[in-house]
């Protein structure tokens, strides 16, 4: 009764008291016990791995930085308009809940995340997550690969492979190792629909979702335009969007890679986040301890550690940044596995 009715994506995820009684008696204390780091269990006092931030894999320490320098790393991300239709399909109350009004339900779920930037589960659960927050940190990106799932279909065969590598698209440019890897995967979890993902759309949710993963589309360049709707206008991004997305890299096929071809090692940038997202997860701590008296108190802190730790990365990047453009070998470039 209680894994069909009550621990479901639209029960836990989506009402507030029963997500926290959810974390506070079985995600906290039986995934706690469950959880292995040196085994890599996928359940841990934070929720699933799968669940889990390429930031939250550093700080929470699954991840050593040195692991995330030496391995070969990658995201899957998607046209933020059809991903929001499959969130649609898994969250929802059931058919007797449309899209308009789920929409409308979800940016208000997300208004902890929108309007003071919380990641932790307590407050945000991960479904509400833009797709460049598992991707980057502070608009550094983390992970060594981003592909489109758009275009995975280039690799469904051998012979696809090699005509992707003659095209630009996301799959062209992936390290040998991460697009074998990926060579013929199945897609096993597709979810039957009754008409196709553009045709969910109007003008008011089209809006809605722009307003919520903006800077999925300019990461990931994805357009705004929805072709397959021309009876539908582009949201137009403000001047504060676009001043908020020059701070981000723009999606790498491999992030790692120099100029000269060469790896380049992100130990120092991986080190920096892991020590921000530790000390963030101490505060958010606080702040649910003194959830009433010490709350502005807490969340004073937070903002003022996140600023400092803000600070500390854009210098560790700016100073990665000059050693690649002056060939400083105190970086020493490593080969791919």
């Amino acid at each position: 009764l209680f894994t069909t009715f009550v621990a479901t994506a639209p029960i836990i995820g989506r009402i507030t008291p029963i997500h926290r009684w959810y974390l506070w008696f079985v995600q906290y204390p039986l995934f706690r016990v469950m959880e292995s780091i040196p085994w890599c269990t996928g359940t841990n006092k934070h929720g699933y791995i799968m669940h889990l931030t390429a930031p939250k894999l550093l700080g929470y320490g699954y991840v050593t930085p040195e692991q995330m320098d030496n391995i070969c790393s990658l995201a899957i991300v998607r046209n933020p308009y059809s991903r929001m239709v499959s969130i649609y399909g898994y969250n929802r109350f059931g058919e007797m809940e449309d899209f308009k009004t789920f929409m409308r339900r979800w940016k208000k779920l997300m208004k902890p995340y929108l309007e003071d930037g919380e990641k932790e589960e307590w407050y945000t659960p991960c479904h509400l997550l833009p797709q460049f927050e598992y991707t980057h940190y502070n608009g550094k990106q983390l992970v060594q690969s981003v592909v489109k799932q758009e275009e995975l279909k280039y690799l469904k065969t051998r012979d696809g492979a090699e005509e992707a590598i003659k095209l630009d698209n996301s799959v062209s440019d992936l390290p040998k190792i991460v697009r074998e890897a990926l060579l013929g995967m199945p897609h096993t979890n597709k979810r039957a629909t009754s008409k196709k993902w553009y045709d969910y759309y109007d003008q008011e949710t089209l809006n809605l979702t722009y307003d919520m993963y903006k800077l999925d589309f300019d990461v990931f360049g994805y357009e705004i335009e929805m072709k397959q709707r021309p009876d539908l206008k582009p949201p137009r991004p403000s001047r504060r969007d676009a001043m908020q997305a020059m701070k981000f890299d723009r999606f790498s096929r491999d992030s790692f890679m120099s100029r000269d071809g060469k790896r380049m090692s992100q130990a120092s940038i991986f080190n920096s986040v892991r020590d921000s997202v530790k000390l963030n997860e101490v505060l958010t701590s606080m702040n649910n301890d003194n959830n009433n008296v010490g709350s502005i108190g807490a969340s004073l802190r937070r903002s003022a550690v996140a600023g400092r730790t803000s600070h500390l990365l854009r210098s560790v990047v700016e100073r990665e940044e000059t050693s690649e453009s002056f060939g400083d070998s105190s970086h020493p470039s490593k080969k791919d596995d």
